[in-house]
């Protein structure tokens, strides 16, 4: 049976910020030394590439972290608003359609601040 989850698959490439510094000794060592080129797909099912090469899988179906290895210390919810922060054009209009129950309850809780402030 295959997978139908939606999946958030993010990909992350290295670059030095000063290429003609890389020759010096201990320049490879600092991170600070570093960029990163984040990009993300957001697809059905999960490819063993994506498996393979992703730094970070999010299961938006399930709401869960499938995969982190750009951050450790990062849990669903803290990850979901990286990307949410990042990409809100793609991320939004697909939450809206996954959770309409909770986009129904933050248009409700919003609608009863506005009232009660009013």
């Amino acid at each position: 049976m295959s997978n139908k989850d939606i999946y958030l698959v993010a990909y992350y490439h290295i670059k030095p910020k000063d290429p003609k510094r890389t020759k010096e000794a201990g320049y490879i060592n600092n991170p600070a030394n570093f960029d990163y080129d984040e990009s993300i797909n957001i697809t059905r099912g999960l490819k063993t590439r994506d498996e393979l090469n992703a730094r970070v899988v999010l299961n938006l179906t399930k709401q869960q972290v499938t995969k982190n290895r750009f951050n450790d210390n990062k849990d669903f919810p803290s990850l979901l608003a990286h990307y949410q922060e990042g990409y809100p054009k793609y991320i939004n209009p697909l939450l809206a359609q996954l959770y309409p129950e909770q986009t129904d309850a933050t248009t409700n809780v919003h609608s009863e601040e506005e009232k009660t402030g009013s």
